[in-house]
Order: C-alpha cells, then sequence, then structure tokens
C-alpha cells in the first residue's frame, strides 16, 4: 500500500511538471528530459512511471480535465438553487486560477493531441460527457427535456470554444470577459424575464464571490497539486 502511494505521489509530481512543460515549450517541445529537469528527476525515473511521451501526456490531459471538475465540486457545495449551480459550473470553467493566458495555450497543445491519442480521447469524451450532464441537470429547470439537451449542447461547444479562443489568440481573454459571453448566450437560450435576469445576476455574484474564496483558497490549491 505505501509502495503504491509514492509511486502516486510520483506520477502526480510527474505530471504536473510535464503540463508545466506544456506550458513552457509547447507540445512538440515538450521531452522527457525536460519534464525530468522540472520534476528535478532523471528522464530514467520518468520512463519508470510513464513508459513512451503519449502515456505523460495522457496523463497531463486527464490531471487538467480533473482540476475542472474539481472546481465545479467544490462550487457545488454552496449553491443552493438551480440558478447558483447553474453558474457553479460556468463560473468553475473560467475561474482565473484556471482560466489564464499560460493555461489555455497549454490546453491548446494538448487538445492537439486527442486525435491521435485513443486514451487521451476516451478523456475528451467523457470530460464532455460530465459537463453535458451537469449543465442538463441544471437546465431541465428552466427549459423542457429536449430543448435542454439542445441548449447544453451549445453551452458546452461554446465553452469549449472560448478556451480555444483563449489559446491562440495574443493577448489575454479576461475571466469576465469570457463569463459574460456565456451569459449573453444564457439571455438567448433561456427564459430570461425581468426577475429571472435578476436571479440569474445575484446567482453569478454570489458564486464568483465564493468562488474567490474557495478556488482561490490555499488549502484548494493544495489540494489540487495533490491530486
Amino acid at each position: 500500500m505505501r509502495s503504491k502511494s509514492i509511486r502516486s505521489i510520483r506520477r502526480a509530481e510527474l505530471s504536473r511538471a510535464a503540463f508545466e512543460a506544456v506550458v513552457q515549450f509547447g507540445l512538440r517541445g515538450t521531452t522527457l528530459d525536460k519534464v525530468g529537469a522540472i520534476a528535478g528527476v532523471s528522464k530514467g525515473v520518468v520512463l519508470h512511471h510513464f513508459k513512451e511521451k503519449s502515456a505523460l501526456l495522457e496523463a497531463v490531459f486527464r490531471r487538467s480535465n480533473t482540476l475542472l471538475s474539481e472546481s465545479v465540486i467544490e462550487l457545488y457545495r454552496y449553491a443552493e438553487t438551480p440558478y447558483e449551480r447553474l453558474w457553479a459550473i460556468i463560473i468553475a470553467n473560467f475561474f482565473e486560477t484556471i482560466f489564464n493566458r499560460r493555461v489555455c495555450q497549454a490546453w491548446v497543445s494538448l487538445i492537439s493531441e486527442v486525435p491521435h491519442n485513443e486514451g487521451c480521447q476516451r478523456v475528451q469524451i467523457a470530460n464532455n460527457e460530465r459537463i453535458r450532464s451537469n449543465l442538463m441537470h441544471e437546465l431541465r429547470h428552466f427549459l423542457p427535456e429536449s430543448e435542454a439537451q439542445k441548449v447544453a449542447r451549445h453551452l458546452g461547444v461554446q465553452i469549449d470554444g472560448i478556451w480555444v479562443r483563449a489559446g491562440l489568440l495574443p493577448t489575454p481573454v479576461e475571466p469576465d470577459v469570457a463569463v459574460s459571453e456565456i451569459e449573453f448566450a444564457i439571455s438567448k437560450m433561456l427564459p430570461f424575464d425581468e426577475i429571472s435576469a435578476v436571479k440569474h445576476k445575484n446567482a453569478r455574484k454570489k458564486i464568483e464571490q465564493i468562488a474567490q474564496i474557495a478556488l482561490g483558497s490555499k488549502a484548494f490549491k493544495d489540494k489540487a497539486m495533490q491530486e
């Protein structure tokens, strides 16, 4: 059990180092030597835990998606209404700790690996389904089932699109701007009368304030680093 625990810790450390390598050097420039240098270990140690670069990249891809999932779960703890839970999903996907230019650029590099790596494909399919399911669960409170499915799909595509754009543009896309893009889409696809507009506004404000505390806390960041 202890050996397994140490192995898991080492793999997590190497995954973090690999992600940092992708941030610094891009996908093509990331080598096992560079990952080892960032982690402070030899290339041999990296190869002991990940037999090839593609396996390491899959672990990095899985880790980046896990961080998003953990952020949603953390904000769900404080969301009390369908409005707040919907905004928890949105805010978690664009919180500044995760959604910044360096991470977005690395994510764009990693996403390019999906068509060529079955492991990454499985991770991305699972991630897409998780986002769709989370959105569907809340959108059912606002829309009929068939419409909720369409809106969930459109919002998922838009979230991915904003991430891609943020990774490609020469200037950063601020989290608040990204969230406002989704808010505009929601205002067009969901019932949005005067009363619901106020509820959405209040829900966004509450979840953003909670995110600053919950996702910005040292405890959450330390937990994320240990995953």
